[in-house]
C-alpha cells in the first residue's frame, strides 16, 4: 500500500499554526519526516506563508506579483 500524501490545505494550516490537535499535529509531523515529496511541498507552503505574513506586516500586497 502506498503512502498517502498530505493535502496542500493541511500543509498551509500547519505552517499557519492552525493545527492545534496533538494527534493531528503528530500525524503531520511524522508524515513530513517520512515523506521527502511532502517535505519538499511543505517548504513551498512555508515560503508562501512567510510571504503572506510579510505582505500583511508591510502592507505591501504587490509583493505577490514577484512570487509568480
Amino acid at each position: 500500500m502506498g503512502l498517502n500524501h498530505l493535502a496542500d490545505h493541511d500543509l498551509e494550516r500547519y505552517y499557519l499554526g492552525m493545527v492545534t490537535d496533538e494527534t493531528e499535529l503528530a500525524m503531520l509531523e511524522g508524515h513530513l519526516l517520512a515523506c521527502p515529496e511532502c517535505e519538499g511541498r511543505a517548504e513551498h507552503s512555508d515560503a508562501l506563508v512567510d510571504l503572506i505574513r510579510q505582505a500583511i506586516i508591510m502592507g505591501n500586497y504587490d509583493i505577490f506579483a514577484s512570487a509568480r
